[in-house]
């Protein structure tokens, strides 16, 4: 058994496009001379990289009131805001670049318009996660989070519903709460609004951590999408190690298992998950044919 080519690095690990989107338009910002810049929260749940972007100036603040020097840009973060928050931060006299996901927008958008129809939304997600709390904006006053299907039972009745996901959500729990959600609502418009590249990686985690002795996931621990991919990937195989990076490596773990598979949050970036892998298979170089 070869102990290299039972280590699998999943394809779509890393980097969505939303958060390379907003990290590019940073740096970009930066190198340009834009200085300094300033992102409404930390740009991205990640330490690694937030420690990078401060290494270069890149400030992380709550409000445009809290920037050291007004001739500075203000970056909207990827998870979006309020519309309430948005008209404070551009009534600043800052410069803004809005580095708001599309995805998110999109999301945004059709909450927006069934709200304007008068109806009910209902976010299927984490109430305290930044983007759910600018999702909320938009509901007009009208709006409810809730984890998964438990939640939704407590659900009081509505004329009219639209149910949302965050953007990030695991998709057979936002199916398995729209059914419920479905019992408190004369109409029930039921908005898939999880990404693309959230739905390949959970599909990719799932043929390929079912049949792993040991799935390696890499990411903050403070990130909700990576927090969650770990969660599915407890469900699949036996073992799970959620590490941020290579230095949390339960090695007995890697040593004893014969395929691993190593996956990552949308908020990781290529070097570390590349760190990582390359622990594991040095380790895994050291026992060779033993296994």
């Amino acid at each position: 058994m070869n102990s290299q080519q039972d280590v699998i690095v999943a394809k779509r690990a890393g980097f969505c496009p939303g958060v390379k989107r907003a990290i590019d338009k940073v740096l970009e910002l930066e190198a340009a001379g834009k200085k300094p810049v300033y992102t409404i929260g930390p740009l991205i749940h990640n330490k690694q990289v937030t420690d990078m972007l401060c290494a270069k100036h890149i400030t992380a603040i709550d409000s445009p009131q809290q920037a050291a020097d007004k001739s500075g840009v203000l970056v909207i973060r990827a998870h979006g805001i309020t519309p309430q928050f948005q008209q404070e931060i551009e009534s600043c006299g800052m410069e803004v670049v809005d580095a708001t996901c599309p995805l998110v927008k999109h999301a945004q958008n059709i909450i927006s318009k069934f709200a304007d129809q008068g109806y009910h939304t209902v976010i299927v997600g984490d109430g305290d996660h930044a983007e759910v709390i600018g999702l909320m904006g938009y509901t007009q006053g009208r709006g409810t989070v809730v984890s998964g299907p438990e939640q939704a039972k407590q659900l009081p009745r509505f004329e009219k519903v639209n149910v949302v996901s965050q953007t990030t959500q695991k998709e057979s729990v936002f199916y398995a709460t729209a059914e419920e959600i479905k019992n408190h609502a004369a109409i029930c418009q039921i908005s898939n609004t999880i990404c693309q590249p959230t739905k390949e990686r959970q599909k990719e985690t799932i043929e390929c951590a079912k049949n792993a002795d040991l799935v390696i996931v890499v990411g903050g621990k403070h990130s909700a999408n990576t927090a969650r991919l770990a969660v599915l990937c407890k469900e699949l195989s036996a073992a799970v190690q959620h590490v941020e990076t290579e230095d949390e490596l339960n090695e007995t773990q890697i040593l004893q298992a014969k395929k691993i598979f190593i996956t990552a949050g949308a908020s990781t970036p290529e070097w570390v998950i590349d760190r990582v892998a390359q622990r594991v298979r040095a380790l895994r170089t050291c026992i060779g044919g033993k296994k």
